[in-house]
C-alpha cells in the first residue's frame, strides 16, 4: 500500500469517528461528560493532523489520568480496556426513551428503534478505538513513546450481588457483540430485568444535588437484626405497599440510640431490591432538594425510599420548616412510588427548651398554642411512627443470645450474660448496638 493510499485511508477512518461523535442524539448526553469531551478533542487533532504537539500531549495525560484512575478505582471487573470500560459505564447509565419505556415494559414505536440502531452502531465504532490506537495515533503526533492504558486492575469487590451481576453481564454482551444495532432486544430485556439508567447499576445512592451511587451498601439483612419484630413488621408491610404501586406511608423511626432504626431501613434494599425497590439517602440539609430529587425518579418511576437519618432540629432551625413543607406536600407532591422514612432519637424532632414550654410561650405571645403545637407537631405529619424503645435486661440478654448462636460461640450462658451486663454497664447502656458491640470484643 503507498503513503497516499495509507494516508486516504486513515482520512476516512478519522471522519468515520468524528461522524460518529456527531451521530448521537439519544446519547448526546456522552459528549457532555468531562473524561470523553477530552477524548472527542484528542480525536479531533487526529483528524486535523494536529501540529500542536504541546495540546495533543496534555490532552492525552488528562484522559490517561482520567481513564487509569477510573478503573484503578472501580470495584469488581473491567470490561475490555480503561477506554472501553468507561464508555460503557456512561452508555448503560444514560436514560432514553427506549430504557424507560423497556423497563415499565411498554412498547417502542419502530422510528424510535431504528433511530437508536444508527446510534448504536457509531457507538461501537468508539467502543471499538483500542487502547493501543489511541496510543499509536498520539504518539504520531508527538514522536515520543506513550504510556498504554490497558492492563489494569479494579479493586476487589466484597459484594457480589444480583444487581453486580447483572450489569457486568450486560457490558460482557456488547463487549463482544458484533453489531450493537442488533442488540436493541437484549438491552430492552435487561432493562425490563434491572430497570433503567443509574437505577440498573446501584441499589442505594447519596442526594449531593444530584444522584450519587453507591457502590458497596450496608449490607446488614432483616434476617440478621434481633428483636422489635413487630416494628420491622409495620415498616415491611408498608413498604409491600409501595412495591404493590399503592400509596403507601411516611414514616418515623423513633426511639433510643442503637436500638436498629437505621438498620432495618437499609436492610429493605436487600429484601425488596430484586422488586425495583431503591434507596436515596438525603442528608438534612438538603431537605430543599425535595423538587430535584423528584425530577430525578420521576420518569423512572422506580419505587423509591427518601432516608433521612438521625433527623433532628435545634431551636430556631428553619429546616424543619423544609421537613414540614415535604411531608405536606406544599414543595411538590409526593409521587406515589416515594416514602420518607426518617430516624430519630427525638419524639418530636424538635429539640424543646425551657422557654419553649407552654406556660413561658404564654407570656410572651398572643396565641402562645399555636407556635408550641407547630413545633411539637412535625412528627404527627408522618402516617406512621414507629418506637424502637431500649430493651429491658430480659430482652438484651435473648439479643445477646441470638448473636452468640449466630457466631457458633462456645461459651456457658450464665458466663455469656455475666459478662454481658457487665460490657453494658461500662459501656453505652442495653441496646442491640451494645449486644453486637459486646460480641465483636469477644469473637
Amino acid at each position: 500500500m503507498t503513503t497516499a493510499s495509507l494516508f486516504r485511508k486513515e482520512q476516512e477512518l478519522y471522519e468515520e469517528i468524528m461522524s460518529a461523535w456527531h451521530s448521537l442524539g439519544f446519547y448526546r448526553p456522552l459528549r457532555d461528560d468531562e473524561t470523553l469531551q477530552l477524548a472527542y478533542q484528542l480525536c479531533t487533532h487526529f483528524y486535523r493532523s494536529s501540529k500542536e504537539s504541546l495540546q495533543v500531549s496534555d490532552l492525552y495525560w488528562q484522559l490517561f489520568e482520567r481513564l487509569v484512575g477510573y478503573s484503578e478505582l472501580s470495584k469488581g471487573v473491567l470490561i475490555g480496556d480503561s477506554w472501553q470500560n468507561y464508555l460503557l459505564d456512561r452508555l448503560l447509565e444514560i436514560e432514553t426513551p427506549f430504557s424507560l419505556k423497556a423497563s415499565l415494559d411498554e412498547p417502542t414505536g419502530l422510528a424510535l428503534r431504528s433511530a437508536l440502531a444508527m446510534e448504536y452502531h457509531s457507538l461501537q465504532k468508539l467502543f471499538n478505538l483500542s487502547a493501543t490506537w489511541w496510543q499509536q495515533e498520539a504518539e504520531k503526533i508527538l514522536g515520543r513513546p506513550l504510556p498504554l492504558w490497558s492492563d489494569l486492575e479494579a479493586l476487589p469487590s466484597s459484594q457480589e450481588d444480583w444487581l453486580r451481576t447483572g450489569y457486568l453481564q450486560m457490558k460482557d454482551h456488547l463487549a463482544k457483540a458484533e453489531d450493537w444495532s442488533m442488540e436493541l432486544p437484549a438491552l430492552g430485556a435487561y432493562y425490563k430485568q434491572y430497570g433503567s439508567g443509574l437505577f440498573s447499576r446501584y441499589l442505594a445512592f447519596r442526594w449531593e444535588g444530584t444522584l450519587i451511587g453507591i457502590e458497596e451498601p450496608d449490607p446488614i439483612r432483616l434476617e440478621n437484626l434481633v428483636g422489635y419484630k413487630k416494628q420491622r413488621q409495620w415498616i415491611v408491610e408498608n413498604t409491600e405497599r409501595l412495591l404493590q404501586g399503592y400509596r403507601a406511608n411516611n414514616i418515623l423511626l423513633y426511639g433510643d440510640r442503637g436500638t436498629g432504626k437505621s438498620s432495618t431501613v437499609k436492610a429493605l434494599l436487600h429484601r425488596f431490591g430484586q422488586a425495583g425497590l431503591r434507596l436515596i439517602e438525603v442528608p438534612k440539609s438538603r431537605l430543599g432538594d425535595f423538587p430535584a430529587i423528584i425530577e430525578a425518579t420521576r420518569k423512572s418511576k422506580v419505587p423509591v425510599i427518601l432516608f433521612v437519618d438521625d433527623l433532628s432540629f435545634e431551636d430556631g432551625e428553619s429546616g424543619y420548616q423544609e421537613m414540614k413543607a415535604l411531608l405536606e406536600g406544599a414543595v411538590a407532591v409526593r409521587p406515589d412510588h416515594m416514602v420518607i422514612y426518617a430516624t430519630s432519637n427525638r419524639r418530636h424532632l424538635i429539640k424543646e427548651k425551657a422557654k419553649d414550654s407552654l406556660a413561658t410561650m404564654q407570656e410572651e405571645e398572643l396565641r402562645p398554642g399555636d407556635s408550641y403545637q407547630e413545633k411539637m407537631s412535625l412528627a404527627d405529619r408522618f402516617g406512621i411512627t414507629v418506637t424502637f424503645l431500649a430493651p429491658n435486661q430480659e430482652e438484651y440478654l435473648q439479643i445477646v443470645d441470638a448473636l452468640a448462636a449466630e457466631r457458633s460461640l462456645h461459651i456457658s450462658k450464665e458466663e455469656l450474660h455475666r459478662r454481658a451486663l457487665l460490657w453494658e454497664r461500662r459501656q453505652n447502656g442495653r441496646s442491640g448496638r451494645t449486644a453486637r458491640q459486646f460480641i465483636d470484643s469477644i469473637t
